[in-house]
């Protein structure tokens, strides 16, 4: 704090100034520091930059977080002036870069809202308002946005003299975004023309989001979409008209994407943005944002564009984005649309198991998000979720089928693609689905078990030997292949709670006391062999067999011990069916239990003289 407060204009050297008029508090002076009395206050105008470069450095996220909260404290202090001369200062580096690039006829204006007499500036002076103008204008726009938005609601002087500030801001950032977005050309352009429209696209989403008097017409709006989405995001996709013919664009290198990150943020943040606002205002042209979000999306369901990681921040946001447009369309176009994207979301979500997790990470929540949104208020009929919910399985999408049951009534999706999972459990040469299907049933029984009691039933009915076949696999090591071990005791824990959720219902309803005890000897067969072939923690039972695990021995004696507690009675009769040495196995198993896996204590034997008398 005490190296930045020496780089910060104070109160004195930004006083709050209204637009009009030459007023001499926003002229660049000089001072008794130096003699030099035209260069001296490019010292001012650093300072201006500099904090003007800190803060849209913070607002588009380029600076770590731990010392974001440092330095935003100190920039608070009058920010409200520093906006104001950091207005007045962009404006006239605009002026001075125009009539650089002779767009004025090549003369510069002889005076400014910063200084008298052009004559009396250091050439240093105009070079820096004239690379600075773009920072200089959205750090002011930032920072007039959130003091107006702060500031009460009721008109005032100075409200009203920010909101001026702001219409003279808002023409120059609009030919300052054209022109970066005409220059930038991915790989080819200078990383400033990148830097400048992301600045530029920065500033519009807090003047077209937030409350201010600034509103841009419908066209302008609609031509700064049209802008945006095709020179940046069509542009890098390999979705611009220039690039159309092939079946796959060239994908460029990973550095081009890297120099865009912030470009492709705010861009994307900003049709995202005004995906909001049209659903809450319906400002925006409908039409032009589906373009511009729906295009990429087609471009990938239809391989025009390759999943990849260069390309994870625009699809994601593309992804989101739909979601926001989905609940803008009317009834008769919902249905085509959500089925789009219903297929989009499984199509994607299946690609992504062939492709790097850095991509997985970007697009799976949205991917996912779009799948809930679809499902919790779709116009489509419940035997369509069925097949979806049919298709997420045989496919081993395991989130997207938790989705899709948890949105439809109590069982549809469990019933409807029951087979599916039937399959999953039961192919033991295929151990990659085990754990995923063992975990997706037992979430979806705990949810929806609930409400609908009898569907453990059903579920039990059809899939029971599966599960019990999947916990004796895994845990006597009868299936090993390769991530088998890594999995070995999620995918016993999961058939354990599986089998458990069907004991509870089995306990807890009438009529079921014959089926409860039949079913706790086939599961107690089990664990019994579990515990043999695993041991128990301690080395209590010396039967270990090569491969045990102890973790899996004492989780078959936690599950004795509940049911001992929880229903004495049908556990007594259970095990009075069972061979003798199973039973002593399981009794062992259970005092193992009870008494924290603790060794017998041996009393030491005490020899006693009076029998040599």
């Amino acid at each position: 704090r005490r190296l930045l407060q020496p780089l910060l204009l104070t109160s004195e050297d930004v006083p709050f100034t209204a637009f009009g008029g030459k007023d001499e508090k926003l002229l660049m002076k000089s001072n008794h520091v130096t003699d030099d009395s035209r260069s001296f206050p490019l010292f001012r105008l650093s300072k201006l930059c500099f904090a003007a470069r800190v803060s849209m450095m913070i607002e588009v996220g380029d600076m770590n977080q731990s010392a974001v909260s440092v330095i935003n404290g100190e920039l608070e202090k009058e920010v409200v002036g520093r906006a104001v001369h950091s207005a007045a200062a962009a404006m006239d580096g605009f002026l001075l870069s125009k009539a650089h690039k002779k767009q004025s006829g090549g003369e510069l204006p002889s005076t400014g809202l910063t200084f008298a007499n052009l004559s009396d500036v250091d050439e240093l002076i105009v070079d820096e308002l004239v690379e600075n103008w773009p920072v200089l204008a959205t750090s002011s726009v930032v920072s007039i946005v959130k003091a107006i938005n702060d500031a009460p609601e009721e008109r005032s002087e100075q409200r009203e003299s920010m909101e001026l500030w702001l219409s003279k801001l808002l023409p120059i950032i609009l030919i300052g975004l054209r022109e970066a977005l005409s220059e930038f050309k991915p790989g080819q352009s200078k990383s400033s023309a990148s830097e400048a429209a992301a600045l530029f696209i920065c500033a519009l989403r807090l003047l077209v989001g937030n409350n201010t008097s600034m509103e841009l017409c419908s066209d302008e709006l609609g031509n700064i979409i049209s802008m945006v989405t095709d020179s940046v995001l069509f542009q890098l996709l390999g979705l611009s008209d220039s690039d159309s013919g092939g079946t796959h664009p060239l994908i460029l290198p990973q550095s081009v994407f890297e120099d865009c990150t912030i470009l492709m943020q705010q861009a994307c943040g900003f049709i995202e943005d005004l995906c909001k606002n049209h659903s809450d205002t319906a400002v925006t042209d409908l039409a032009l944002l589906s373009h511009s979000v729906m295009k990429p999306l087609v471009a990938l369901q239809e391989k025009q564009i390759k999943l990849h990681t260069n390309y994870s921040i625009i699809l994601s946001s593309c992804i989101r984005s739909s979601v926001i447009l989905l609940r803008c369309q009317r009834e008769g176009d919902r249905m085509q649309l959500e089925k789009a994207l219903v297929q989009l979301s499984l199509s994607t979500l299946k690609d992504m198991s062939d492709h790097p997790s850095e991509l997985s990470k970007e697009l799976k929540e949205p991917c996912l998000s779009l799948l809930r949104s679809c499902s919790s208020d779709t116009s489509l009929q419940a035997g369509e979720w069925g097949e979806i919910a049919t298709y997420s399985v045989s496919n081993e999408l395991w989130d997207a089928w938790a989705i899709v049951c948890a949105s439809l009534p109590p069982g549809i999706g469990i019933k409807s693609s029951i087979n599916a999972m039937k399959g999953a459990l039961g192919d033991l040469a295929n151990t990659s689905r085990h754990a995923g299907a063992i975990v997706a049933l037992r979430v979806a029984l705990h949810s929806t078990g609930t409400e609908d009691p009898s569907l453990v039933c059903f579920v039990l009915h059809h899939v029971g030997f599966e599960v019990l076949q999947l916990l004796r696999a895994y845990s006597l090591r009868l299936a090993p292949a390769q991530s088998f071990d890594e999995n070995r005791v999620n995918v016993c824990a999961e058939a354990v709670k599986v089998n458990m959720i069907a004991f509870q219902y089995l306990s807890t309803t009438p009529g079921e006391e014959g089926t409860s005890a039949s079913f706790l000897l086939a599961l107690f067969q089990v664990l019994v062999e579990s515990v043999s072939f695993n041991g128990l923690p301690g080395n209590l039972l010396d039967t270990r067999s090569n491969g045990a695990d102890e973790n899996i021995g004492r989780m078959c004696a936690q599950v004795f011990v509940h049911v001992v507690r929880s229903n004495p009675l049908v556990f007594k009769s259970t095990i009075s069916a069972m061979a003798a040495e199973s039973r002593t196995i399981l009794e062992n198993a259970v005092r193992a239990d009870m008494s924290g896996y603790a060794a017998p204590k041996r009393e030491k034997k005490k020899l006693s003289l009076k029998g040599f008398r």
